[in-house]
């Protein structure tokens, strides 16, 4: 069976490289916007004249750094672990992926709201939400890739087959191997 293909790459390798992006991304992410998501905003403020959804937001804006390492730890962790999904055609490692990758986008547009405030400059703000659109388009571009995967290795499971991919395998018999030594032999010997 012909693997289909889009852009070049077929689905086990947009799966890949969405592993990779995803490491990557990450990494870049944590080391560009410590700077902006380390300040520290909290005000003591009476809890009890605060409405819920403002201490919600004030605990966010706290722990702003704490929560987005942490999401970045699990999500490379879970970025690991699709990259080994792959290669056991396990399709709920892609699917676990495919959640996760939703729901850390999510988390880091409200920390992107709630961190975006009058002290960062105009031009500071439009580069961060820039970064971040472009990473989410990135991960959309990828998650195509991957549920496509996860649709292969489902079916592929639940008919009991198993994935291969065309690999160059050699129909010939022993008598091409003994032939070409005795070439390699000969020319050897009477190339001195």
């Amino acid at each position: 069976m012909r693997q289909q293909r889009w852009f070049g790459m077929n689905a086990r390798m947009g799966t890949v490289l969405s592993g990779v992006f995803t490491i990557v991304a990450t990494d870049m992410y944590l080391i560009f916007e410590q700077k902006y998501i380390r300040r520290n905003d909290c005000i003591d403020n009476d809890l009890q004249t605060q409405s819920a959804s403002d201490m919600v937001e004030q605990f966010i804006i706290c722990w702003t750094f704490s929560i987005v390492f942490f999401l970045s730890f699990v999500t490379i962790i879970i970025s690991c672990f699709l990259l080994y999904s792959v290669y056991a055609q396990i399709y709920r490692g892609l699917v676990t992926y495919i959640i996760w990758i939703i729901f850390y986008e999510t988390v880091n547009i409200v920390v992107q709201i709630l961190t975006n405030n009058d002290s960062v400059t105009e031009e500071v703000r439009a580069v961060r939400w820039f970064g971040l659109l472009s990473r989410i388009f990135m991960h959309c571009f990828w998650l195509f890739y991957v549920i496509s995967y996860a649709h292969i290795i489902y079916k592929s499971q639940s008919q009991g087959t198993i994935i291969s991919y065309n690999r160059r395998i050699s129909t010939g018999n022993g008598e091409f191997l003994r032939l070409k030594s005795k070439i390699v032999n000969f020319t050897h010997r009477y190339s001195e």
